[in-house]
């Protein structure tokens, strides 16, 4: 009967191992983000302030464009505009826990942040030229 026991008891152990392999941890990043909202700052200095779709239509991407975000550190950008589509392909990877650093296949590289409290992922732009509309824009995304 203790040979029966033992027996059981590996078993039992190695059934739960297997089925913790399947629980590794998912990335904050990995999902399917559009824009959510837009931070504008004019000037170095200047005041920030909400973008709106309809007067900074630029700014903004279509409904249907996205970021996939894959686990296996591949991503894609889905842009939609005018009737047609592309898809441009990137990878990503883990910097730290909460920043990942992205790039496309088009040579485009940018640092994202995961933002804890609002589920979402944060992209900053900063334009040293002064003929420029704008000196920092931030892009949020939420899941899609």
């Amino acid at each position: 009967m203790t040979f029966m026991k033992r027996l059981m008891a590996v078993l039992a152990a190695g059934l739960m191992i297997l089925s913790m392999a399947g629980c590794a941890k998912k990335e904050k990043i990995v999902g399917t983000w559009k824009i959510d909202w837009i931070l504008v700052q004019p000037e170095e200095n200047g005041d920030s302030d909400y973008a709106d779709r309809e007067t900074n239509a630029s700014l903004f991407e279509s409904e249907q464009s996205y970021y996939k975000f894959n686990a296996d550190g591949t991503a894609v950008h889905h842009m939609e505009d005018g009737g047609g589509a592309v898809d441009i392909k990137g990878t990503w990877k883990k910097i730290d826990d909460t920043t990942f650093q992205y790039e496309d296949e088009q040579g485009m590289s940018m640092e994202i942040w995961y933002v804890v409290s609002e589920d979402s992922l944060h992209v900053e732009w900063y334009s040293e030229n002064p003929d420029d509309p704008y000196y920092n824009i931030c892009y949020a995304y939420k899941r899609a």
